[in-house]
């Protein structure tokens, strides 16, 4: 009981910490909206922090710390706290200096890259490259924090980043006059600061709950070696999930224009990937972050059956959110963009871009919320091999997806291969984990899945008749913002009405232990 009521207490800490990163989030994505709607040069910054963003989800927030976690929390049980302290200080040196040799690398050959042709997403890229040291470094400290079972930083660190783009876009265009590539060169120089104040404050967070790292590094200590061999073939399976994202970027960065010949595609799908990220980084994310260090300590101790039942647990929890997140968003998606961003230089052409490739990208929210679930559970069991086997088969599937729709359906068809390339996947993974897992018993979630999925019908039902409701609309008005209100709320609560009355009493129910599915037989 007071295991699950800290998983339930971690998932709702961090959820709400990164809800107020995802309210920032959206005045970031507004503000971008107002000043450069799908313009080719919010196109090219996007394309730029897209490299950033691959070395933060593979050794920030990925393979390092995923192989960190379960490592040090073998360490603190083994070897107590001073031991572990080094071993943090000498896995922060060596990330520190391996991205320090890649960035400077990185920027040489770009450097000549531009002698060649010059690009301003090739000259954004230059800028931002250094960014990624500090916001690896910055991740894998917040991963020791969610080890000691300290939450609250590690989900707060974007909001650092977000309020430093906001400030710089609305000063720089207001205050100082800037447009153009001076306005989006002095938005790369805010990311760079915000990644020094990220790393600081992770530090300072790790002082203050006694843990900072001792820096007499150690290369030779044995569990240096361990997060080595861990971590190799997870930067080969989440290199090629980011390996997708990007070829998702650069394709969308080279074939996709509008009518004007403006490259627009990676800022279409930053918006969209944006709105159906919500969802999935407030809850999703926090579900399978408050997860993670409980699979590993389960683990750890040899509790296979207290493992099953924790990740069945989070997978009620993910599902009861995901399910009318994913039917919700579709059929809102018109005038959830329209009320967010139609203003300023972003029109309704743009809205239209953007509400299809949301459309879409919302049909796998299931499989992106399942994903961090199941992963999360073979990385604790030691086994990253065959999350990176399933990845790299997606490489194949996705590139080969993309080029096939992207021609026919622009930045729609990037959409559409993301959502059936992750649903295949995620698929694949849970049969697997059943076979090495036998004690997880998935077909005892069968009878809670049916009722989210008949709670969420219900849901469907009622929002497709309102949306062909004239009357409501004459009497109430077509505004975007007036129909989004209607929706949601009418949404919201039959989705709510519909669960209570088919015996899904919320997120606390699916944590009882004793509603534990984890021990029952199929």
């Amino acid at each position: 009981m007071a295991s699950s009521s800290r998983f339930a207490a971690s998932a709702g800490l961090i959820a709400v910490f990164t809800l107020t990163s995802r309210v920032f989030g959206l005045a970031r994505e507004v503000v971008f909206s107002y000043f450069f709607s799908t313009s080719e040069l919010l196109s090219a910054f996007r394309t730029a922090f897209q490299i950033p963003n691959l070395a933060r989800r593979l050794f920030g927030e990925g393979a390092l710390s995923a192989a960190m976690i379960p490592t040090l929390t073998d360490s603190l049980k083994e070897r107590g706290e001073e031991p572990s302290r080094r071993f943090v200080g000498s896995l922060l040196v060596a990330l520190v200096l391996t991205l320090g040799l890649a960035v400077v690398l990185a920027e040489l050959v770009i450097a000549g890259w531009r002698t060649v042709e010059d690009d301003l997403a090739l000259e954004l890229t230059a800028l931002l490259l250094p960014y990624a040291a500090l916001i690896c470094a910055a991740a894998v400290a917040g991963g020791v924090l969610n080890v000691r079972r300290h939450f609250a930083v590690p989900a707060a660190l974007p909001i650092l980043l977000n309020i430093a783009i906001v400030l710089a876009v609305v000063v720089g265009a207001t205050t100082l006059g800037l447009s153009g590539p001076r306005l989006m060169y002095l938005i790369g120089y805010a990311v760079l600061a915000a990644g020094i104040a990220q790393v600081l404050v992770t530090l300072l967070a790790l002082r203050r709950i006694s843990f900072f790292p001792l820096f007499n590094v150690s290369f030779r200590d044995p569990y240096m070696g361990r997060v080595v061999r861990l971590m190799a073939p997870m930067v080969l399976g989440l290199a090629a999930v980011q390996i997708n994202t990007l070829a998702d970027v650069v394709i969308a960065y080279l074939f996709v224009f509008a009518e004007d010949g403006q490259r627009v595609g990676p800022a279409v799908l930053g918006y969209a990937h944006f709105l159906y990220q919500l969802p999935l980084g407030v809850m999703g994310i926090s579900i399978a972050t408050a997860v993670f260090p409980v699979l590993s300590a389960k683990a750890a101790e040899g509790d296979r059956v207290g493992l099953a039942s924790t990740l069945s647990r989070g997978v009620r929890m993910a599902l009861l959110v995901a399910l009318p997140s994913s039917v919700g968003l579709m059929l809102v998606a018109e005038p959830l963009v329209a009320s967010l961003f139609e203003r300023g230089e972003f029109d309704a052409v743009a809205t239209g871009r953007v509400s299809s490739t949301l459309l879409l990208y919302s049909a796998g929210l299931v499989a992106y919320f399942l994903q961090h679930l199941v992963v999360r559970a073979f990385y604790a069991l030691k086994d990253s091999a065959t999350p990176a086997r399933a990845a790299l088969v997606m490489v194949v599937v996705n590139l080969g997806l993309n080029l096939s729709l992207v021609f026919v359906m622009e930045e729609r068809g990037l959409a559409l291969a993301t959502a059936v390339c992750a649903t295949i996947q995620v698929v694949w993974l849970m049969f697997r984990l059943r076979r090495v897992l036998p004690e997880l018993r998935w077909r005892s979630l069968w009878p809670d899945v049916w009722r989210m999925v008949a709670a969420t019908g219900g849901m469907a039902a009622a929002l497709l008749t309102l949306t062909h409701t004239s009357f409501l609309w004459h009497v109430l008005g077509t505004s975007p913002p007036v129909r989004l209100a209607v929706l949601i709320v009418v949404g919201v609560v039959v989705y709510a009405l519909g669960a209570f009355a088919l015996g899904l009493k919320g997120l606390a129910a699916s944590l009882r232990p004793g509603k534990d599915s984890g021990s029952r037989t199929s």
